[in-house]
């Protein structure tokens, strides 16, 4: 199974990677629909890849520990 590559960093996305801007904080308040909302795009538009915007980068580790929980895990390939 292919794993999409997704970064959690500010600045420009690879050439056709989405952008996912994340509101508030993804890693709590908004876990569920962060979760929802990336299964979505990778579901229905299939991108090289997912860049993640945060609005707080103080949400980084525990965003990324959030990547590497299942059902996200078996779909993602977390890059620095």
């Amino acid at each position: 199974m292919n794993r999409v590559p997704v970064r959690v960093a500010g600045g420009p996305p690879p050439e056709g990677w989405i952008v996912l801007r994340t509101r508030g904080c993804p890693c709590c308040v908004g876990r569920v629909e962060m979760q929802v909302e990336l299964a979505r795009l990778i579901r229905e538009r299939r991108p090289p890849g997912v860049l993640i915007e945060l609005a707080d980068a103080g949400h980084r580790a525990r965003l990324l520990a959030a990547l590497a929980e299942a059902p996200l895990a078996q779909s993602l390939r977390v890059e620095p």
